[in-house]
């Protein structure tokens, strides 16, 4: 009698709609402790499937229940025949319950290099951060539930991933990479059972759709879901709950790890936003939280985490190779180069144009230059500079190096080819290319990285000239005097 006096409390305790309402109170415990905000306005990842409808109702009864603003959000791939048929199913539900239904589609192409499956999955995150900016709302609802976290883990698994990897999804991103920034990603149906939910959907009678993809074994993660999966449960009934833990535990040790990598980022940031790490610092940590650092740093940066042995490679050249070397890593969007002491990501630039760029100048402060990805500065000046005048009347033009060009950097010193002007200011080769050479009516004036030549800045005050790239920021000296040397 005592156990059947305990058991529907303990039911009651452990329903759905009381599981997801701690889970989300935690996680807006957290989002507003970090943003200050007090009640921020929620969407849902709706795609019509058994998960976010349940997702949908359980948000939409606990947001009405306490005045607070909810959007559905519906993302059209085009991939299936049915898409059509979805987004008028979920707009209806949507109109059904009261909440507002925006939807969007994307197009994913069948050729992408990151495979069908990843590609859709980028494009419909980023389109549903965009809606969320779009409508103010700060935190993003998905269904993601207990055997998708099993599934994750078991596939970082087989990929030999590290801690990040086995780490899983998180119950919070409070600003996902994956939504653009600006935008929490919150999962409270994390800790649910898939067959929780299904036993939810039949109780509520809610009407939802069925991806015919999700049928597909070619897909690893279905593969895992369909063959996998049901084998390893029938002689392990709790294996989707104990992979979750271990989730949870991983989560915790990468947690700790970030903690050291912060304290780590203090001592070898280059710089106070800590976008360039200074390798005298980086030399004096041990190789273990040497290559915790570099995760930490490049994920901050945005960069695709490298595998661990593009890691030690990254280690080995970036910290031991010869001075005089240039090591670089593409990492995409950016590369990872190693400057003076310091390592830095540089985006990766355009091609540079082959043939001449012309310019006029009016009396503008600045003109751009995309082709070259940067811009020429025009600065009055106390000391010597260019006669604005012949500026006007002249002839400009940017050209890239041939070889043979010289320019005099000082009155007091004979002209230089710019090989040895840039060794003397210990530019890299591979920026060199990138630097421009302007010419007014046709001679060489002004060397990005470099400065102006002396002989023609002779007016007193003048205009003094300045480059402006993409690339790192180079000191440029001003015209007529005598550079420090490096």
């Amino acid at each position: 009698m005592e156990n059947s006096r305990k058991s529907p409390r303990r039911n009651k305790r452990d329903s759905l709609p009381l599981v997801f309402e701690r889970a989300l109170e935690e996680i807006l415990a957290r989002v507003c402790v970090s943003t200050s905000t007090a009640a921020p306005v929620l969407a849902v990842a709706y795609s019509g499937g058994l998960d976010s409808s349940v997702l949908l109702r359980l948000a939409a009864e606990w947001a009405q229940a306490r005045g607070w603003p909810l959007h559905a959000l519906h993302i059209h791939h085009g991939l299936s025949a049915n898409a059509d048929r979805w987004l008028e199913h979920c707009r209806h539900e949507a109109m059904r319950q009261s909440i507002p239904f925006h939807a969007a589609e994307v197009e994913v192409k069948q050729s992408d290099p990151h495979g069908v499956e990843q590609a859709a999955r980028l494009a419909r995150y980023r389109q549903l951060g965009i809606l969320c900016r779009q409508l103010g709302a700060t935190l993003l609802l998905t269904g993601h539930h207990q055997d998708d976290q099993a599934e994750t883990v078991f596939l970082q698994m087989m990929r030999g991933s590290g801690l990040p990897g086995l780490s899983g999804m998180p119950q919070l991103q409070q600003d996902s990479i994956l939504l653009g920034g600006g935008v929490a990603l919150a999962r409270p149906l994390l800790g649910v059972p898939r067959r929780a939910l299904q036993q939810a959907a039949r109780q509520l009678q809610l009407a939802s759709v069925e991806d015919e993809s999700n049928a597909d074994v070619r897909y690893r993660r279905n593969a895992v879901r369909h063959k996998l999966f049901p084998v390893v449960t029938s002689e392990f009934p709790a294996f989707s709950s104990c992979l979750t833990r271990v989730a949870t535990h991983v989560q915790t040790a990468q947690r700790l790890l970030d903690e050291v990598a912060q304290a780590d980022l203090i001592v070898c940031a280059a710089d106070q936003a800590g976008e360039a790490l200074q390798m005298a610092a980086l030399q004096r940590l041990s190789s273990d939280r040497l290559g915790n650092l570099l995760r930490y740093w490049l994920y901050r940066q945005g960069v695709s985490l490298p595998s661990a042995t593009r890691l030690e490679e990254i280690r080995w050249q970036m910290l031991e190779a010869a001075s005089d070397t240039h090591p670089c890593f593409d990492f995409g969007a950016v590369q990872l180069r190693r400057v003076k002491n310091r390592l830095e990501l540089h985006p990766v630039l355009s091609a540079l144009p082959l043939c001449p760029v012309s310019l006029q100048w009016q009396g503008q402060a600045l003109i751009d230059v995309p082709a070259w990805d940067g811009r020429l500065v025009f600065e009055w000046a106390p000391g010597p500079g260019l006669a604005p005048e012949q500026l006007r009347a002249g002839t400009l033009a940017i050209r890239p190096r041939s070889g043979s060009e010289r320019l005099k950097p000082a009155l007091n010193r004979p002209s230089r080819n710019l090989k040895q002007l840039f060794q003397e200011r210990a530019i890299p080769a591979w920026q060199r290319a990138r630097l421009p050479l302007l010419y007014l009516d046709g001679r060489l004036i002004f060397v990005g990285g470099v400065g102006m030549d002396a002989r023609i800045a002779a007016s007193s005050p003048g205009i003094v000239l300045k480059w402006q790239g993409a690339a790192a920021t180079i000191t440029e000296h001003e015209p007529g005097r005598t550079p420090d040397r490096v």
